[in-house]
């Protein structure tokens, strides 16, 4: 892969990691975080330079639907899950 789309690939990938975190809904946040990086690391291998122009066509796709639903989660707020309010422990 060239350096080049090496970085696009990695900026892509923190954006859809960054957008996904600003889902309201517990569950839609980690279920997004998820599948950003098991698509990711399921691709992690692919050498073909289309294939890998045909990723990366999918993931700005992708990343665009994760914007349009953030902003729709955010016009219906819900109350925090309980996992949501629990304090990280101490050290």
């Amino acid at each position: 892969m060239a350096a080049s789309s090496r970085a696009q690939v990695l900026d892509l990938y923190r954006a859809m990691l960054r957008e996904s975190k600003h889902f309201n809904a517990y569950n839609y946040r980690m279920y997004a975080v998820r599948r950003i990086r098991d698509a990711f690391r399921e691709n992690k291998n692919v050498k073909d330079p289309v294939e890998i122009q045909n990723l990366v066509n999918k993931a700005k796709r992708d990343l665009e639907i994760i914007r349009r639903q953030v902003q729709i989660g955010q016009l219906y707020s819900t109350d925090k899950l309980v996992i949501e309010n629990q304090e990280k422990p101490r050290t």
